[in-house]
């Protein structure tokens, strides 16, 4: 009898630790000032530099194997924001173990250091997994 309840005892503390450890996926919402986002059309170097920063991030993502999607968002003009406001630019969507690995990816994004990268927890619906 106490081999049982020491297993169902087992069991259980198993099944939490694995549920507390399963990832979650989280949304890196990107918000840049108007003349990072000029930078998208630069020829030269500082606009190679712009999208190699976002490659190389992808790319890190991806190797971590964490990496679900994201996009560059066209026209990120603001609805009602001053000119100088950072604008939602892009997005990536990662699956990580919880919000403090969502936030020290968003740290790594370029945007990070002159706009502002918000980290959003997904929810589930109702009735779904």
């Amino acid at each position: 009898m106490a081999h049982r309840y020491l297993g169902l005892l087992l069991s259980a503390l198993l099944a939490g630790a694995g549920s507390a450890a399963q990832a979650r996926d989280f949304t890196l919402m990107i918000y840049e000032r108007p003349q990072d986002l000029a930078l998208r059309d630069d020829r030269g170097e500082a606009g190679r530099r712009y999208w190699g920063d976002y490659a190389a991030f992808g790319a890190a993502l991806a190797q971590a194997g964490v990496m679900k999607g994201g996009a560059a968002l066209d026209d990120p003009s603001p609805v009602a924001a001053g000119d100088d406001a950072p604008r939602l630019s892009g997005y990536f969507i990662i699956d990580v173990a919880d919000h403090a690995a969502a936030e020290t990816w968003a740290r790594r994004i370029s945007a990070a250091a002159t706009g502002r990268v918000v980290v959003r927890p997904h929810i589930a619906m109702p009735g779904t997994k």
